[in-house]
């Protein structure tokens, strides 16, 4: 378990990242989503159906402890991740879709988590473990609050704005290496040793993300969305709220979060290696596109030059 001084260290600096991400938002931004919604439809229903229903199969089928359980499907029910936009921004994603998601399903989280968790955690709960719906509410307000307070400080000052936006999410990192530093070297031993796990653990942290990156560019395409769109609600759809999902675990369980935290952990710590391999690939793909693209362009204007018949 974390120290007290652990707690209220993590705890400040998660206030901070999630003020950093109210930092990206606007109005505008659902005012934005509105004027175009199959593509946020898409990436809300791509976040919210596909990841929590991933996460449950990958408890079942590897027959992970209650509590290791419930806290994978935290994870995978939480919204967007801080750094998606991030990511998107290297994989030529639309940047614009990423904030809006990242707003929209944010917003949602009040009613989305507390429902989905209902559903999906149920079968893990037990005399020992219960998930006390009031208490994520009551975690997930308290971690919106300095949301809001981005969000006023944009609508004021885009540049500040920027700044804290940039610090939020080098923060993000930092309470990734933070955990990694302190907790896992502490608690490592219990995680391999304890017999409420095993190692299929590290399989389902490693694989939420990477199956919501694949599910996400693949249900979007199937949909009829272009490429690039589709890159977009992949990285939105794999990059979770990881800083939130601690917050909510910690606030919401006390002495009990041990076992619960360990796969927030492990899939904030493989989400940044594997966000980048994929990221590497999209981009690469991108090239290629862009390619052929160019091609097509090509090949249009020497038809209408006369250069070439059909």
């Amino acid at each position: 378990m974390l120290t007290p001084t652990q707690q209220s260290l993590l705890i400040a600096m998660i206030f901070f990242i999630m003020f950093g991400l109210g930092c990206t938002l606007s109005i505008r931004d659902f005012k934005k989503a509105l004027s175009n919604p199959k593509p946020v439809l898409v990436g809300f229903f791509s976040q919210y159906l596909i990841m929590p229903v991933l996460a449950f199969a990958m408890a079942k089928l590897f027959k992970l402890s209650d509590p290791v359980a419930i806290g994978i499907l935290i994870v995978a029910c939480s919204p967007s991740g801080t750094t998606s936009s991030l990511f998107n921004y290297f994989a030529k994603g639309n940047l614009a879709l990423s904030i809006s998601l990242s707003t929209i399903t944010t917003g949602a989280a009040l009613v989305a988590m507390p429902i989905l968790l209902s559903i999906y955690a149920s079968p893990f709960t037990n005399s020992e473990i219960q998930i006390n719906q009031g208490k994520v509410i009551g975690s997930l307000l308290i971690c919106l609050i300095p949301v809001v307070f981005g969000m006023i400080l944009k609508a004021k000052s885009d540049r500040w704005a920027k700044n804290m936006e940039e610090t939020g999410s080098a923060l993000g990192i930092a309470v990734i290496i933070f955990l990694v530093a302190t907790w896992l070297p502490q608690n490592f031993g219990k995680m391999i040793d304890s017999d409420q796990t095993n190692p299929a653990i590290l399989i389902s942290s490693i694989f939420l993300g990477l199956g919501g990156f694949l599910f996400g560019y693949y249900f979007s395409r199937f949909l009829g969305m272009t490429p690039r769109n589709s890159r977009t609600v992949s990285l939105e759809t794999g990059i979770q709220n990881g800083p939130l999902a601690f917050a909510i675990i910690i606030l919401s369980f006390g002495d009990q979060h041990g076992p619960i935290l360990w796969p927030a952990l492990l899939y904030s710590f493989f989400i940044v290696n594997t966000s980048t391999i994929i990221t590497y690939l999209l981009r690469k793909y991108t090239r290629k596109e862009w390619f052929q693209y160019e091609n097509e362009v090509v090949k249009k204007e020497l038809f209408t030059q006369g250069w070439l018949k059909p």
